[in-house]
């Protein structure tokens, strides 16, 4: 246990010095077609933690200059929306982005019955599934759940509707919802960078305002997977696996 907080406080420490090393964390946001309401509460967390953010946004789902960034936060309805509006080029603009070490963190999208979202921006398969609206989530046991529910906020509630269902097992389950039936948020790591897939849903003001602690929560987490990845603990294996491990023993 001793040696564990040892390690624990030294990949803290690590974590903080590669977050003041590689300056702000750089955050391309897909919004504007479906709602206006998630970018304004998105742009005012400019500090979290030891992490400085800078914010973009764009209505182009083309996402031009995708590479200048460290992060893509697809907002509300932008992957579906009573239909499918990424094309190919951009199903493998974002699955090379995250290969190459970004993170995509996704947020409801919409599902009808007999037209389910598409998977095709995602290197795995996932089904899209029309629910009804929850505010209940229960968190799993997995060591990359780390502090994701406890820091910067104790969060005990969100806002989920339209969900991703049937996970493969390359999906790492941080969230379930509907009883367990559906991915509330799912870790998804593919080549250095890792997809963190939610069915939150940020429609409305209200909406935005219920997730605001997670969406802050979600933030530093993704902040963290950053600079985990520069640490020199990455060469003992999966930089996020042993992140989560003991982040979740050192609570």
């Amino acid at each position: 246990m001793k040696r564990l907080f040892t390690l624990a406080c030294a990949l803290a420490f690590l974590i903080s010095v590669a977050a003041a090393a590689q300056g702000p964390i750089r955050v391309l946001v897909l919004t504007g077609n479906v709602t206006q309401e998630e970018y304004p509460v998105l742009s005012q967390f400019q500090t979290i933690g030891s992490f400085q953010f800078e914010w973009a946004q764009t209505a182009d789902r083309s996402l031009p200059g995708l590479e200048n960034y460290d992060i893509l936060w697809i907002g509300q309805g932008e992957i579906c929306e009573n239909a499918y509006f990424f094309d190919a080029a951009t199903e493998t603009k974002i699955k090379d982005f995250v290969a190459n070490g970004g993170i995509v963190i996704s947020i409801g999208q919409d599902s009808d019955d007999g037209r389910p979202c598409e998977d095709g921006w995602l290197p795995v398969d996932l089904i899209g599934v029309e629910r009804g609206g929850t505010e209940v989530f229960e968190v799993t046991n997995a060591p990359e759940v780390g502090s994701l529910f406890e820091k910067p906020n104790q969060v005990n509630t969100a806002h989920f509707d339209d969900a991703w269902t049937a996970p493969p097992p390359e999906i790492i389950l941080l969230a379930t919802i509907n009883n367990g039936q559906d991915v509330g948020i799912g870790l998804l790591p593919h080549g250095d960078g890792y997809y963190i897939v939610t069915s939150l849903e940020n429609e409305s003001a209200s909406d935005v305002q219920t997730n605001q602690l997670i969406i802050e929560n979600l933030l530093l987490y993704a902040a963290e997977l950053l600079a985990s990845a520069s640490t020199p603990v990455e060469p003992l294996g999966k930089a996020a696996v042993l992140w989560g491990a003991v982040k979740a023993n050192h609570r």
